[in-house]
């Protein structure tokens, strides 16, 4: 029998078994048979009608055969299916070069540098090629343009330069009407100075990031860049091009010790540093797409902005896990969030939420600390493309894929091996399986992650059963390019978890069509959608079935596969971030609220101004830190604040008293090393000014009574007390080198006429409050 007789024989065999297709396919490519590798992926996408990289595949060897103007025409059905694939449009962008169409060669080049500014193979054809927009822009725009993003504005040709493999930065505008929106990408680059492969969060604001910095701004949005640093409580500008070059590099490696990155990060961070405080205009927006409570006294240094600038702070919430599970957090996480939490509702202007679970579990927890406060917020769903990079299915050469054997079936579960994500509970599920079936017929389980708090039970199951070791493959710092093979060569994947804001490896198998079985709870049911199987959270036995019936039944693995490319087709990243700038610009139109009228203090409670360690949100706590106004204070301590040389400022936000009701002050003081006088100045919007002198001995505490005469309709009472220049410590041969102002340990106010409070507050001097447990 011929060569092409058999081909043919084999290829009738597997007439509707599209992967035994595929394999055929494949190896007529591999053998330069392109006419008949076109036929073939063409019958396999019949079968697979949503596999728009197999009609990519049958472009290629259309082109590669010469019939170039019907490989163009499948790369065009292809894009249909996936809009926003920068590899596509440089694939596009080759066929209209081969045709000698010359201008829509240089708009899909641009189109793909827009889509992924870190493709080198994109810049390398746009710089060539971008004279022909500028020399010959088309009159109106070519049938195959993409049309414009509603509410955005059509993107302008662009002309780079051989020289520079990166994008510039978007000009500036001054125009006043214009609102200005910093991204605070502090978090972010803290991640980067440890670590380099993203995770979740991570990743989210990457994909955000770097669509916003791609693609034309929103005519009403200046959109700049700038990171938080303690050290002088100011945020400073981050240059584009370079968090653009950085975010690129995290996405291609994960060599923490790469000259390259290394450079790359520690430029960016220097630069940031030498640069001034930046220049908020006035009402502008501060939004925050990762976490901010893991940095010292970051609400001081917003409720600066706010007061000078009236900058308005939007924060991304990614979840609650401190406060709804935080038996699976290390204490000093939920000390840090429960701090943060209970500010976030005085500071911030309205919030983004990344499910409807975590805007509930937002909701609920603010509404138990300021049950009047009516935050608005919006939902942005992230269900987005994950993949940053073209990623080659199942290259050998990547070091993940060698831990594996050549062909094997594995099953994929991408999470930090920590208590949260529960691994002890499918270790023990995959252990059963083994022991039921046999160690031949159950494939090896590939968890990607590095081990995190909490994760000692799952680790000693694994390390006490060897059978299961032998079938548990651990990977951890992987690059996205690795991850992506793994997806698609993986049967299936799992996720498990106690809780989560998202569940982000879902959104990423369902992007890569792969089968999810996951729980069904929290958030996990919002990112799976009717593509994802669920089982009962923490039934083994369920979860057992399950993973049996996926795993033994190719059948029903492979309908579920066409159910996830029917249901679980993932939105772009550019989708996401169009949907985020619409929902700040949403906020930005809301009134803003000051903190003064979010809560009043307590006639009558004692504020105590040291630093908690709390387990749960306190609005004492938060009202107490949140009266310190300005930047002459220092961080707080186990026993109070100290202030920094200079005017220290208390902005103390009242309730309403009855009429003619004068006031009683009480403030907590620590003296410094040496003896000072302490001027403090009273005043409020209704009454003049008092100035009182509080005489204090070297290294004492004393609490002062300053008599208030009645402040009418004022809601606002400010304090300042006057440091001068401060003590100078090191002056004084100590090995502390800060200059301090007063301490203030606590304060508290009340009506004259109450003697109750005041009697109350005189045995809080002197005597402990038992609690009940």
């Amino acid at each position: 029998m011929s060569q092409e007789s058999a081909s043919a024989f084999h290829t009738q065999d597997h007439a509707e078994d599209p992967e035994a297709l595929l394999r055929d396919a494949d190896a007529r490519r591999g053998e330069g048979r392109w006419a008949e590798a076109a036929g073939l992926y063409r019958r396999v996408v019949g079968l697979w009608p949503e596999s728009w990289a197999l009609m990519v595949q049958e472009g290629h060897c259309l082109k590669e055969s010469g019939r170039v103007q019907e490989a163009l025409a499948r790369y065009r059905d292809a894009e249909n299916l996936a809009p926003d694939d920068a590899d596509l449009q440089l694939q596009i962008g080759h066929a209209h070069k081969l045709l000698g169409e010359w201008q829509n060669a240089a708009l899909a080049y641009a189109r793909a540098v827009s889509l992924d500014p870190g493709n080198a193979d994109a810049w390398r054809e746009a710089s060539a090629t971008a004279e022909w927009l500028v020399r010959q822009a088309p009159a109106q725009a070519p049938d195959d343009e993409l049309p414009p993003l509603e509410g955005f504005p059509t993107p302008s040709p662009i002309a780079l330069s051989p020289s520079d493999d990166r994008p510039e930065p978007a000009p500036r505008r001054d125009n006043a009407a214009v609102l200005q929106m910093v991204l605070d990408v502090t978090d972010l680059l803290d991640y980067f100075n440890n670590a380099r492969t993203p995770t979740g969060i991570q990743r989210v604001q990457m994909g955000i990031v770097s669509r916003a910095m791609a693609e034309p701004s929103h005519p009403e949005l200046e959109l700049c860049f700038a990171a938080y640093d303690p050290a002088d409580l100011a945020w400073h500008e981050v240059d584009s091009a370079g968090f653009n070059h950085l975010t690129y590099l995290a996405t291609i490696g994960s060599d923490t010790e790469d000259p390259s990155w290394v450079m790359a990060r520690d430029s960016l961070r220097q630069l940031a540093a030498n640069s001034p405080g930046f220049a908020f205009r006035q009402d502008a927006l501060l939004v925050n797409l990762g976490n901010s409570w893991g940095f010292p006294d970051y609400f001081r240094a917003l409720r600066a902005v706010q007061h000078s600038h009236g900058v308005r702070y939007i924060p991304f919430i990614h979840d609650c896990v401190p406060l709804v599970v935080p038996e699976h957090c290390l204490l000093s996480m939920v000390q840090d969030y429960s701090r943060w939490f209970a500010a976030v509702g005085l500071h911030a202007h309205g919030i983004l939420c990344n499910s409807e679970n975590t805007m509930r579990d937002v909701r609920q927890h603010l509404n138990a600390l300021l049950p009047d406060l009516d935050l608005p917020g919006h939902v942005i769903r992230l269900d987005a493309d994950p993949r940053s990079v073209a990623v080659p299915s199942g290259d050998p050469g990547l070091a993940a894929l060698r831990a594996l054997r050549h062909g094997e079936r594995f099953v994929l579960f991408v999470a930090t091996i920590e208590s949260r994500k529960d691994h002890l509970l499918v270790f023990q599920a995959w252990l059963q399986l083994l022991r039921r079936h046999g160690p031949l017929k159950v494939p090896r389980l590939v968890c990607v992650g590095k081990a995190g708090w909490h994760s000692e039970a799952a680790l000693n199951l694994l390390h006490n059963a060897p059978e299961l070791q032998r079938h548990v493959v651990l990977l951890s710092r992987i690059s996205d390019q690795e991850l992506g093979a793994l997806y698609s060569r993986c049967l299936f994947t799992v996720y498990n978890s106690h809780y989560e804001g998202w569940g982000l490896p879902i959104t990423e198998a369902l992007a890569h069509g792969k089968v999810v079985l996951t729980a069904q709870h929290s958030a996990l049911t919002e990112a799976g959608g009717e593509a994802a199987i669920y089982f009962t959270p923490q039934s083994q036995p369920d979860l057992q079935q399950k993973l049996e019936h996926l795993i033994f039944n190719d059948e029903a693995r492979h309908e579920q596969e066409a159910v996830v490319r029917e249901k679980g087709r993932p939105r772009s990243w550019s989708a996401v971030k169009n949907q985020t700038l619409t929902a700040v610009l949403d906020l930005a139109r809301r009134p803003a609220r000051p903190l003064a009228e979010r809560r009043a203090i307590r006639f009558g409670q004692r504020y105590e101004t040291r630093r908690f360690l709390r387990n749960r949100p306190d609005m004492a706590v938060a009202l107490a830190e949140s009266v310190r106004d300005g930047l002459c204070w220092h961080p707080a301590e186990e026993w109070g604040v100290w202030c920094r040389g200079g005017t220290a400022t208390l902005r103390i936000p009242l309730p309403a008293a009855p009429e003619g009701s004068a006031l009683r002050l009480y403030l907590e003081l620590r003296a410094p090393p040496v003896a000072i006088t302490l001027p403090v100045r009273c005043s409020s919007a209704d009454g003049p000014a008092l100035i009182y002198e509080l005489p204090l001995e070297a290294t004492t505490d004393r609490t002062f009574m300053l008599d208030l005469p009645p402040l009418g309709s004022a809601s606002l009472l400010e304090i300042e007390l006057e440091n001068g220049n401060g003590v100078d410590l090191g002056a004084l041969g100590l090995p502390d080198p800060r200059r301090l102002g007063v301490g203030l340990r606590g304060f508290m106010i009340c009506r004259l006429d109450d003697h109750a409070a005041r009697l109350d507050f005189l045995e809080q001097q002197g005597f402990y409050q038992a609690t009940l447990p």
